[in-house]
């Protein structure tokens, strides 16, 4: 045996090795600009406390504790701004009393210098309207902001920038500070804050209470991955905060952490390893918890999850493994994240879907149910959190070049609130949590786990947690049932203990449902809730009069348990006489809807009974105290309950109720303190007794009957015209070349980040009797290659995985993913024997440096195109020219598909193609080249009405459609996108005279269908299209009616 010293002398300096690189990459990121602390860019407490501070349970908004309840907003998604008000009705109408904000610089910003706040980039008009519907606001200006959108955000002028390390990345999983790059992260903070300063809640004036409650910086940066992966620079989180506060920032500055990984914890102690480290006032994190199955991880690496038909329902242990212990492990990063509010600035709200697939967003809402975002949110209540963001609560339109590589035009996310404006089942079930919690509010605000549970459930995973009230006048409990029985039973016996003793209830609620039950609550009228088992959806109190009225789902399992004592029972919906035993009353119900009224010689508890289709109408009218300068009242709201109708928002500014209804809907319902002004409001009749007693502040209005009219909507396209691309009219400028005499190919370069780069190159059949001429084409998106006017072919470069030709998300081998055409049969052999080569690349946005990813300038455009057969003595290698449209000379700079010619006046030919009932089809053959079609339609709608228009779009061809003069959707009916159905937003459109311009062309020869017509959808309900081959379900279109109910 020889001597193996060296080789255990080699093997001994591994670890050593390995170890010098772990604390090397840790100490790389710790930075040098030590000078920026955690106190210098500190929230100033002793300053501003008053207006807005927190303990470790909540927010205190001018020293009330504080449920912050959020959607995502983003404004950018919304491209018609008179629509943005009424989605924020819809928020308020959903319960959210915040919305969350990403500012996107990319579409502030067409060029480098230029910076537009005007039209639908006029953040302070978005603001104001926050201000005046008394919506809170959580501030989110990146600079990077994620949220699948072109670049992450960044506009394609900073990427163009070779020289910047975007996002500070040097290269993947790496970074490095670049100062040069902060330089213009600076500039954009310099532009967006003071608007937003303007509009924080620490800086109100006589004249305006400010909404902004806080600052979130960059987006999911994580600090360590794993606690080993070190990723996020300290000089760049420390020179963000600094120009934050530098730029008037006073309110608190928050992260979201990827995943609860304890990145930037501000009270950390120094160590030897890290002598400066660097928090922010409040640690945040996002929550994204079952992925779609074609977005899971696994997709990442294995093609898979492609056909909805062979999905697996989604696995409740999923849930409760990445959520049940967040209380638990958000604690025990210490510092601030022991002592602030629990805050989820991105909570899973849905999902979103890719190129290449074919299933839609219909298929992904019914994968998640309806009951998903509200159990999420649920379970995250239960963990104690109090400050919660959806993502997302309205997806919007990722209209023109808007997305990125992820994401196609429609980005509906199976949202709350679906894309054409219809709130799904997702949101209004999701509403009951967010009434019920801020119906109690005051208990809610503030709650630690219960120590002792007081329910024995006969089942496993049928409670989650139980939590109790403290520093309040009463330590009232809440229970969070979930049902998880993995044998998905429905109904359950339950142990109630009690004073020592113990009485059966019983729970009904469906598989993969949640609802949270109140507990030990004193009623204003004396009397004292042990527990409920059915849902409570909303609560009035007035407790000047010691009246309570709840708002509850009946059912005959279910019941409500109170310390007995002698109380009277009125109304038409209980069981004709209370268990009573052992002390405990207990009140069944035989009816799914009524009244019932509780009165003891302190005052009355009214129960309103709602069946399961009103108490998705419900709506409440929350408006925080800060609002109305009454902070240091007691809390009293709502003021107002209101169900029967599709969306219903009460402007307090109006003093009237807002109705949206559809032909589904009969009454709308009112309950409120005082006598509504409006006299078309009666009393129901179904509320009164023989002696006419009831619920008297319960009135209801009859709506109109509008089944007799046209309930589907179809839009005649007229005045078709067509126009062939004219290629010798378009601005060519020969490719560029580098340092090192190559030419540059890449579409970035050339700032044509904004659909296709066009590539041509001219040259002259070769001499010979049989010519053989290829070309051999690596490129990203989708390329199609066109002869002398006639398409030869085309292809698709894309994939979902990692380290793939096209990765939509991280590495992309750009040497690979090339594909020859054969270009002989296409040659001229007549005349001058001229050649002229085209190629499309259409491009399906640039990636967006998500996580750890530095994949921004993944290639785009031609990467290499070789002509083969040709002579070199005709150097057609170098007579490729480019053209495109350079988005930094736009105002819009998303708003192109990049054809130079998109919003010309072309000269064009009349034609007529066929039209049947309200479909248009157009032959399309590869011989006819890249066409121009233009067509107009009216969409007349009645001022009482909103009716939203879908364009249908069918065949295996590609389009990109512009309506009046707006990128609104890009078509690939050949596969590459299982889009056929796009909204069309509501304030794009005229009564009259609107125009549809279409470029199209096709690989194979086809037929391509068009249409205008409504929303066909599934409502009351999920709101998925229903397809026109379904003929069982009755032909109406989803469109609602308004009206206005007078309340003051």
């Amino acid at each position: 045996m020889g001597d193996w010293t060296p080789l255990f002398s080699f093997f001994a300096l591994i670890p050593i090795v390995i170890s010098g690189f772990i604390l090397y990459a840790h100490q790389r990121t710790y930075g040098t600009l030590t000078d920026i602390t955690t106190e210098s860019v500190a929230y100033q407490r002793n300053t501003y406390g008053k207006l807005l501070d927190w303990d470790q349970y909540s927010l205190q908004i001018h020293g009330r504790p504080s449920l912050i309840l959020g959607g995502e907003f983003h404004y950018w998604r919304y491209p018609d701004r008179t629509r943005w008000q009424h989605i924020l009705e819809q928020y308020r109408s959903l319960g959210f009393n915040t919305i969350r904000i990403y500012f996107h610089w990319g579409y502030h910003s067409p060029d480098e210098g230029i910076y537009l706040f005007d039209d639908n980039r006029d953040v302070d008009y978005l603001l104001n309207l926050c201000e005046e519907m008394g919506i809170f606001v959580l501030a989110a200006p990146g600079p990077y902001i994620c949220a699948e959108t072109q670049g992450g955000g960044y506009p394609a002028w900073i990427a163009a920038k070779r020289e910047l390390r975007v996002r500070h990345n040097k290269f993947m999983l790496w970074r490095t500070y670049d100062p040069d790059f902060a330089h213009y992260e600076i500039q954009w903070l310099n532009q967006i804050l003071p608007i937003l300063g303007r509009h924080q809640i620490t800086e109100n004036t006589d004249q305006r209470r400010g909404c902004v409650l806080g600052l979130q910086l960059d987006n999911e940066l994580f600090e360590t991955m794993s606690n080993i992966l070190p990723i996020g620079l300290r000089d760049q989180m420390r020179i963000l905060c600094k120009a934050a506060r530098d730029a008037g920032i006073t309110v608190p500055l928050f992260t979201n952490d990827g995943f609860e990984e304890g990145g930037w914890v501000p009270g950390k102690p120094a160590n030897f390893w890290s002598k400066h480290p660097f928090g922010i006032d409040l640690y945040g994190f996002d929550k994204y918890v079952v992925f779609a199955p074609a977005s899971s991880p696994k997709s990442w690496l294995i093609d898979q999850g492609n056909n909805s038909n062979n999905w697996h329902e989604w696995d409740p242990k999923t849930v409760e493994n990445s959520m049940d212990k967040l209380e638990k492990t958000v604690r025990g990063f210490g510092g601030g994240a022991k002592h602030s509010p629990i805050l989820i600035p991105e909570l899973q709200g849905g999902w979103f879907n890719h190129y290449q697939l074919q299933h839609t967003y219909d298929e992904i809402f019914e994968f998640y149910g309806a009951d998903y975002t509200r159990i999420l949110v649920e379970t995250s209540l239960a963990q104690g959190v109090t400050a919660v963001s959806l993502y997302i609560g309205y997806g919007g339109t990722n209209w023109g070049a808007l997305g990125d590589p992820d994401v196609y035009t429609s980005y509906d996310y199976s949202a709350c609130i679906r894309e054409y404006g219809y709130m799904s089942s997702r949101g209004r079930l999701l509403r009951q949590t967010l009434l019920f919690v801020q119906s109690f509010e005051t208990y809610f605000s503030r709650t630690d786990l219960l120590a002792t549970p007081t329910i024995k459930p006969a089942a496993a995973n049928i409670i989650n947690r139980q939590r109790v009230s403290v520093g309040t006048e009463q330590p009232v409990v809440f229970t969070f049932f979930r049902n998880f029985d993995r044998k998905k039973r429905d109904v359950f016996d339950l142990e109630v203990m009690h004073d020592d003793q113990s009485f059966a209830m019983a729970i009904q609620m469906a598989f993969k449902t949640s609802f949270i039950a109140l507990g030990n609550y004193k009623v204003s009228n004396g009397l004292h809730l042990i527990q409920s088992t059915l849902p409570i959806l909303a609560r009035m109190a007035q407790p000047e009069s010691n009246e309570e009225i709840w708002f509850i789902e009946p059912n005959t399992i279910g019941a409500l348990a109170f310390v007995d004592r002698s109380m009277e029972l009125t109304g038409n919906m209980h069981h004709p006489t209370m268990t009573r035993q052992d002390g405990v009353a207990l009140l069944h119900f035989d009816k799914p809807e009524g009244w019932t009224k509780i009165t003891t010689t302190d005052g009355h508890l009214f129960l309103v009974g709602l069946t399961k289709e009103a108490a998705m109408t419900i709506h409440a009218d929350f408006e925080a105290p800060y609002w109305t300068g009454e902070g240091d009242k007691p809390q009293r709201y709502p003021g107002l309950v209101a169900w029967g109708a599709d969306t219903l928002f009460y402007n307090k500014i109006k003093g009237s109720l807002s109705v949206e209804y559809n032909v589904h809907d009969q009454q709308v319902h009112v309950v409120t303190w005082s006598k509504p002004q409006d006299s078309r409001l009666a009393h129901d009749d179904k509320d009164a007794t023989a002696s006419g007693t009831g619920v008297p502040y319960h009135r209801v209005l009859t709506l109109p009957d509008h089944r007799h009219e046209p309930l589907t909507i179809s839009r005649a396209l007229t005045a078709w015209e067509s126009s062939t691309v004219q290629w010798d009219d378009l601005p060519w400028q020969p490719l560029r070349t580098n340092s090192k005499g190559d030419l540059v190919w890449e579409s970035l370069d050339y700032h044509f980040t904004s659909g296709h780069a066009l590539y041509r190159n001219d040259f002259t059949t070769p001499p010979s009797q049989q010519p053989r001429v290829q070309l051999t084409l690596n490129m990203r998106h989708r390329a199609t290659v066109l002869m002398n006017g006639r398409i030869v072919g085309g292809h698709t470069t894309y994939s979902r995985q990692l380290f793939m030709p096209g990765a939509k998300v991280g590495p992309d081998p750009s040497f690979m993913g090339s594909r020859t055409y054969d270009l002989s049969p296409f040659l001229s052999h007549e005349g001058t024997l001229n050649n002229t080569l085209i190629v499309l690349v259409d491009s399906f946005g640039l990636n967006r440096d998500g996580f750890v990813m530095d994949d921004i300038r993944n290639p785009r455009g031609i990467i290499k195109a070789k002509l083969h057969g040709i002579s070199l003595s005709t150097h057609a290698s170098q007579h490729w020219q480019v053209t495109g449209v350079d988005v930094r000379k736009l105002h819009e700079p998303y708003n192109s598909a990049g054809f130079p010619d998109e919003q010309e006046k072309l000269a064009m030919t009349s034609f007529q193609p066929q039209t049947h009932t309200s479909t248009t089809t157009l032959p399309l053959d590869p011989a006819q080249g890249v066409q121009w079609w233009q067509a107009t339609f009216d969409h007349p709608v009645p001022s009482d009405q909103r009716i939203p228009l879908r364009l249908h779009l069918d065949g295996e061809w590609t389009g990109q459609v512009f309506v009046n003069g707006k990128f609104a959707a890009r078509f690939y009916g050949n596969g590459d996108c299982p889009q056929h159905d796009y909204y069309l937003p509501d304030d794009w459109l005229q009564s009259t005279g609107n125009t549809l311009r279409i470029l199209a062309y096709t690989w194979t020869p086809t037929e391509a269908h068009v249409s205008l017509v409504g929303w066909r959808t599934n409502f009351p309900g999920n709101g998925n299209v229903i397809h026109a081959s379904n003929t069982s379900v009755p032909a109406i279109d989803y469109m609602v009616w308004k009206d206005q109910i007078t309340i003051q």
